[in-house]
Formats: C-alpha cells, sequence, structure tokens
C-alpha cells in the first residue's frame, strides 16, 4: 500500500511499474472477445496491454502511440537519466521522437500507421484508402532483422556481464568472464572459467 510507503518514508524515492506479461491465457479468444465487446484480432490486438508507471508527485502523462512491454527498460533508463545505448535494446523509449514499432517474437511488426503479420505477409494500413509501400515493409523487416541479431550477440556473448562486470547479479551457472585480450572493447571476448 502506498500509506505503508509514506510510513516507511520512501514514497519519494519509490517508483512503481505495473503491468501484465501476457494475455489472460486462462481466457478463449471467445472470452476475451466477450469481455472487450468485439471479436478479438489473434495476431496483434490479443497482445494488448497495459503498463502504469507511478511516482509520488509525478505529473500525470496518457502515452498514445504504440508501445510495448519492449520498451519498458528504454523508457525506465530515460526517465531515470541512467546513461544507455538506446541501440542495443528491442524496444525504445515511449518518450523519444522515435517512430512507433512494435516488434513480435515472429518477426511480424505493428506501427502508427499500419501492420505487417509475417506468417501471411499480411499488410493492414491503418488509413483507409491507402497502402502500405513495399520499400517500408522492407526498411521495417530490416529494422527487425538487426534488431533480433544484435539481440542474439549480446545474448551469445553475455555482453552486459562484460560491460558490467561484478556489478550484475551471480549467474548460478557460473557465466564466461571476459578476457584481457578482448581486441574491441565494444566487444568483448569470452573463455570459459
Amino acid at each position: 500500500r502506498l500509506s505503508e510507503l509514506e510510513e516507511a518514508g520512501v514514497a519519494e524515492d519509490t517508483v512503481i511499474v505495473l503491468t501484465a506479461d501476457h494475455y489472460p491465457y486462462g481466457l478463449t479468444v471467445e472470452q476475451q472477445s466477450e469481455l472487450a465487446g468485439h471479436d478479438i484480432d489473434t495476431h496483434f490486438e490479443l497482445y494488448r496491454n497495459a503498463c502504469i508507471i507511478y511516482q509520488k508527485g509525478m505529473t500525470p502523462e496518457v502515452v498514445d502511440r504504440p508501445c510495448s512491454s519492449l520498451d519498458i527498460l528504454p523508457t525506465l533508463s530515460n526517465l531515470f537519466g541512467l546513461d544507455f545505448d538506446s541501440r542495443l535494446y528491442m524496444g525504445q523509449d515511449v518518450f523519444s521522437d522515435a517512430e512507433p514499432l512494435i516488434i513480435f517474437s515472429d518477426h511480424s511488426w505493428l506501427t502508427d500507421f499500419g501492420s505487417y503479420y509475417t506468417m501471411t505477409e499480411e499488410l493492414t494500413c491503418f488509413q483507409d484508402g491507402e497502402e502500405i509501400p513495399s520499400e517500408t515493409v522492407e526498411y521495417y523487416n530490416n529494422i527487425l532483422t538487426n534488431k533480433f541479431l544484435v539481440s542474439q550477440w549480446i545474448l551469445e556473448t553475455d555482453y552486459w556481464r562484460g560491460l558490467f562486470g561484478d556489478n550484475l547479479p551471480p549467474d548460478p551457472e557460473s557465466p564466461p568472464k571476459p578476457t584481457e585480450e578482448a581486441t574491441d572493447p565494444k566487444r568483448p571476448v569470452f573463455t570459459e572459467q
């Protein structure tokens, strides 16, 4: 409860972030559609969610552009004034000037102007009578390809541990440690312990 944070004297130093990490698995699409009052699109709308960020005394703001759970970390990093490289995150700071881009694990995407469903290559433009040019689809598909490649590289090289070292929580399986011979400081080389 918020009153307990006040009593403990930490309310002003506390940020609360509330969001769900998935749609309600226990409900069928039909049940979710009934609750929504219309048939839910299972490619994109099924994953629609909300995020609430609260800190005592903050000015309320509603973000009405497309965003996803992947955007939470870069958004919080910005709000906390942390030094971070936004290119290393799959998401983006929702308060930045970047064009909104929602990324799905199957490489589908959604923006403020339309969506692309990879499995069927189905394009949906949100403006009546307009079409999404093939160059735009290729542009966003290339962005996704690059983001997935960078993400894979970060995991394979244990990039964050190489960057932050012992400032990360210990891994129960004793991860590899960076070597001194790393030729590119932005891409550490790892060896087994």
